[in-house]
């Protein structure tokens, strides 16, 4: 058996250390706007709001040459299509006066929020979706400025733990009946990836927490405006770093729902989010301090021959870049718009029709095409990366690439600059009644190239000079 190499014993977190700021808005909607996610929903307007909406921005400065980004967080649900997203952002840039390549969005993915698509002006509560497009482009301008003005040396450091929450939600009872449930069967990824960051004195300034689950504690029968779990999550978090702002990053949580799911009573919602809550703070608990790893130092005679390890200081890396990685994805043959609107003009049960109106909305955004073009947007922040998909891809795409750097904290987020809708493995289209392939945009082997191209661009990175 050969000899360890005590020099070799070494256990360090990946760590950037640079310039940040932070800054977080209400973006709280009138209680009363159009806000029917589900349907299933017997309401078309909230009824009252249960926690408020936030946008939250968090600014990062480093590298050489240096590099300024924006992560800009927002508690709503995703984009309908493409010109949705494409004119929020072109007043958020435009009112901001950063660049395009700096600007990263990314979407909390709350079911409980309000609907800020124009098609829904003549329903009710619709009269109130422009003014709250305004609202959304004010805060997101101001967290913007304030994050950059509130800049200051830091150091942002990550760790892994566990949380249960998620659950796999694909269950096949039979041949025929494909449901969007808890499967007790199915895998599911538990991974809790939490950062940490500190200022020059070793204060938390923020905190972020990754994790992959569907925002969707409360379905149909609630009719109250909510971030869903994650506003009780960050008030735990909050309440146990000094009120630091806590940044939910939602992970690739296709596959992925809470234990209980689709609940009217938003004491779930809190219930589940306390239960992430913990989780994440029970690993920021066991975080090393910033700039230090933790090596084996001596071997101590006792009762038995104890190791011994010691903290030593480690420089943080100041790497900081971004690139993008581009795939080519063929479309799975849709219904032509004359088809749907057809069958919206006959169709009397409310759920369908609801998903109707959402494939209308997608052919409009396909158009004539057969491919789409999917953008995956990749930084490099120290010896950490985020991957910022424009889709909502299954858990096995952060599971996989975090497998093929496991030297590095890999966050995954999902509807990141847009939204293409699901991404799953190849053999989940042997089940067509699941509803992820029901109304997925793409042919099968989707996510596997994603996944490859995600992979491939991510080791050039790494390989770059700055």
């Amino acid at each position: 058996m050969n000899k360890k190499n005590l020099a070799d014993l070494v256990i360090r977190q990946s760590e950037f250390k640079g310039e940040i700021g932070v800054a977080r808005a209400d973006i709280t909607p009138p209680p009363n706007i159009y806000a029917r996610s589900w349907g299933s929903a017997l309401h078309d307007a909230a009824e009252g709001i249960h926690r408020p909406l936030f946008v939250t921005s968090l600014f990062i400065r480093g590298g050489d040459p240096q590099l300024e980004l924006y992560l800009v967080c927002f508690d709503l649900g995703w984009w309908y299509d493409q010109a949705h997203e494409h004119e929020i952002r072109k007043r958020i840039l435009d009112e901001s006066g950063i660049r395009n390549e700096q600007l990263i969005t990314h979407m909390g993915h709350t079911h409980s929020g309000p609907i800020t698509n124009l098609q829904n002006l003549e329903r009710q509560g619709g009269h109130l979706i422009p003014a709250y497009r305004d609202e959304i482009v004010k805060g997101a301008v101001a967290v913007i400025r304030e994050s950059k003005a509130n800049a200051q040396p830091a150091v942002a450091s990550w760790a892994d733990g566990r949380c249960n929450l998620a659950r796999n939600r694909d269950l096949v009872l039979d041949s025929e009946t494909f449901l969007c449930s808890v499967n007790p069967e199915g895998p599911s990824d538990d991974t809790v990836l939490v950062g940490r960051i500190t200022d020059a004195k070793g204060k938390i300034i923020a905190t972020m927490v990754n994790y992959a689950c569907h925002p969707v504690s409360l379905g149909g029968g609630n009719k109250l405006i909510s971030p869903d779990y994650y506003g009780a999550m960050r008030e735990v978090v909050e309440r146990d770093t000094g009120g630091a702002p806590c940044f939910f990053l939602h992970g690739a949580s296709g596959d992925m729902t809470p234990l209980r799911s689709y609940e009217s009573d938003t004491a779930i919602a809190d219930q589940n989010g306390r239960q992430l809550g913990y989780a994440a703070l029970s690993t920021l608990t066991g975080m090393l301090p910033p700039e230090q790893e933790i090596a084996f130092d001596r071997i101590e005679d006792s009762g038995a021959r104890l190791g011994r390890w010691s903290l030593r200081p480690k420089p943080a890396s100041t790497v900081l870049k971004a690139t993008v990685s581009d795939t080519e994805l063929p479309y799975v043959d849709l219904p032509t718009e004359a088809e749907l609107l057809e069958a919206i003009k006959t169709c009397t049960d409310r759920p369908l029709k609801e998903r109707l109106e959402r494939r209308l909305m997608v052919r409009h955004d396909v158009g004539d095409g057969t491919s789409r073009k999917v953008r995956t947007t990749l930084l490099q922040i120290g010896d950490a990366f985020l991957v910022g998909a424009p889709a909502e891809p299954y858990s096995i795409y952060q599971v996989e690439i975090r497998k093929r750097f496991p030297g590095h904290a890999v966050m995954v987020l999902n509807i990141v600059n847009g939204n293409v809708g699901y991404l799953a493995p190849a053999e989940t289209y042997d089940k067509p009644g699941l509803y992820q392939i029901k109304i997925s945009l793409f042919r099968p082997g989707c996510m596997e190239q994603v996944i490859e191209d995600t992979a491939k661009s991510l080791k050039a990175l790494e390989g770059a000079h700055g």
